[in-house]
């Protein structure tokens, strides 16, 4: 009878085990306490990030997020950001729970916050794809130096060509530099990374024509209307 007793109370403790093993099992919804005070909010762990504000063609803007247990203050916070690409880390001071930083497109990070009185928070990875890239073609690129229709001094034997050309996204890469004395000119120059091309030889008594092609970083393209100017 005594060996009975035995074994049934040996059969409780393993499941009372067992129960207990469960409750202090640590999952993201049932942490232990492990010593953390900041509790991180967004952008979440392991997550792909396609929200911000687009920045530019390799860059969008993300406002980071936390609160702390209790609503204790550990002002001021410092953000740690990490770029696991190359490693480079960045320190961003707040005083508030949030922090909005300009990120790169598709690098993955990882982010920690601490405060004061030794506070800290987990550290979290996330993959920074960012917002869909906006499609709006660069503008019309206009004719700074000479102006279209002037004439410029007979004895010039080269000209130098001056532009201007916008574009809403910020993410001009290059312009194609069309001249000649056609009133539909040749390509001349391609890829060009100034809004200028100095030293182009001309002559005297002659009529030139020239437009440029602006292009942006995802193929978008604006060609200007056909400037004119003469020598003399």
């Amino acid at each position: 009878m005594k060996k009975r007793w035995t074994l049934i109370l040996a059969i409780l403790v393993f499941h009372s085990c067992g129960i207990d093993s469960d409750v202090l099992t640590y999952s993201d919804s049932n942490p232990i306490d492990d010593g953390i005070d900041i509790l991180l909010l967004f952008p979440q762990n392991n997550s792909e990030i396609i929200d911000g504000t687009h920045v530019s063609a390799t860059e969008s803007r993300l406002v980071f997020e936390w609160t702390t247990k209790n609503n204790i203050d550990y002002r001021p916070f410092n953000l740690e950001l990490v770029n696991l690409s190359n490693n480079d880390t960045i320190i961003y001071e707040s005083i508030d729970t949030t922090s909005a930083i300009i990120l790169q497109r598709e690098v993955r990070y990882s982010w920690t916050v601490t405060g004061i009185s030794d506070s800290k928070s987990q550290t979290w990875v996330i993959y920074n794809i960012g917002p869909d890239l906006e499609a709006s073609p660069p503008l019309q690129a206009s004719a700074i130096s000479p102006v279209t229709g002037s004439s410029i001094s007979q004895t010039s034997t080269t000209v130098n060509l001056v532009w201007s050309s916008e574009d809403p996204d910020d993410d001009i890469i290059s312009f194609d530099l069309y001249f000649g004395e056609a009133e539909d000119p040749p390509l001349l120059f391609e890829d060009i990374n100034a809004s200028r091309y100095n030293d182009i030889p001309v002559e005297a008594d002659k009529t030139y024509y020239w437009k440029i092609v602006t292009k942006d970083s995802v193929g978008n393209e604006s060609t200007s209307e056909v400037f004119t100017f003469s020598v003399g």
